[in-house]
């Protein structure tokens, strides 16, 4: 079975398969990865990103995982995390994730660092905090016993890494500077480990993604830079916008004052450029 398939669990490794939403847009590509942690013979399984509240994905989700120790959320926004409300009424299972207000059931809060071991679940999850895309954002990685990064057979990125472009920084909690740090600690400790993306294709080595994505960074940067010096350090984001992105399609633009917005924070936070008066 190929990427893309709705409605159906595919299995990706031996201890984790996807169930993709169909909810496709320029953001989330073809739909939001749902993922069943779960090697064979286990009686329960560990569901990760339920998705949007879509109740036949939901349905579908709930279907193929069977019984749902937990319900662990990379992070907050909606098409990941709208879903685990109502996935949690229907299988019973306690909703974790990294900012405590989305947590229920009493579940504690995920922690950088922590393993979730749950009885009926071979593999561990360990939690590992990837700020950047926003403040909750975290990654988990899907040990198959209890050692070192040896025995990591994938890499859940929600967000962090969506898929075949970059992801957007948000300006509310998001930080370039702690996403830049976050892309190079998943290049060292993921190499030669599966991309689980949390939109888009899984692919065999998540520097792939990992390299591309800091590349893609330091280039719009150094674009930044260089359109500052030309315009002047008080040129305004449309200004800045329309030297970098000379053929932007119009609907994408508001993407590119964003990520030119975070990206001038950053300079700013640098010392490469005066605070905004």
């Amino acid at each position: 079975m190929e990427h893309p398939a709705y409605s159906q669990l595919r299995p990706i490794s031996p201890s984790v398969g996807v169930v993709l939403c169909a909810n496709p847009s320029y953001s989330s590509l073809e739909g939001t990865n749902s993922y069943i942690i779960r090697a064979e013979g286990d009686s329960r399984s560990i569901v990760v990103d339920p998705g949007p509240e879509d109740e036949g994905h939901l349905n579908v989700l709930h279907r193929n995982a069977g019984e749902v120790a937990v319900i662990l959320l990379t992070h907050r926004h909606g098409d990941h995390a709208d879903g685990a409300h109502r996935f949690r009424q229907i299988t019973g299972a306690p909703v974790r994730a990294f900012d405590k207000t989305y947590c229920t059931l009493g579940a504690e809060p995920l922690a950088d660092g922590e393993r979730v071991i749950v009885d009926g679940v071979t593999p561990q999850v360990e939690v590992v905090a990837t700020p950047g895309h926003t403040a909750d954002s975290v990654c988990f990685f899907v040990h198959t016993g209890d050692g070192g990064d040896e025995d990591v057979e994938g890499i859940l990125t929600g967000d962090t890494i969506a898929g075949r472009h970059t992801t957007m920084i948000s300006e509310t909690d998001g930080d370039l500077g702690k996403y830049m740090a976050t892309l190079r600690l998943l290049d060292e400790r993921g190499r030669g480990v599966r991309l689980l993306p949390g939109h888009g294709e899984d692919l065999p080595d998540i520097t792939v993604m990992t390299r591309k994505y800091i590349e893609r960074r330091e280039q719009r940067l150094t674009q930044v830079r260089e359109a500052l010096a030309t315009l002047g350090p008080d040129a305004s984001v449309n200004r800045i916008v329309d030297e970098i992105y000379t053929d932007v399609d119009p609907a994408l633009r508001h993407a590119a004052e964003q990520s030119t917005r975070v990206a001038l924070r950053y300079l700013r936070e640098h010392g490469e450029i005066p605070e905004a008066g």
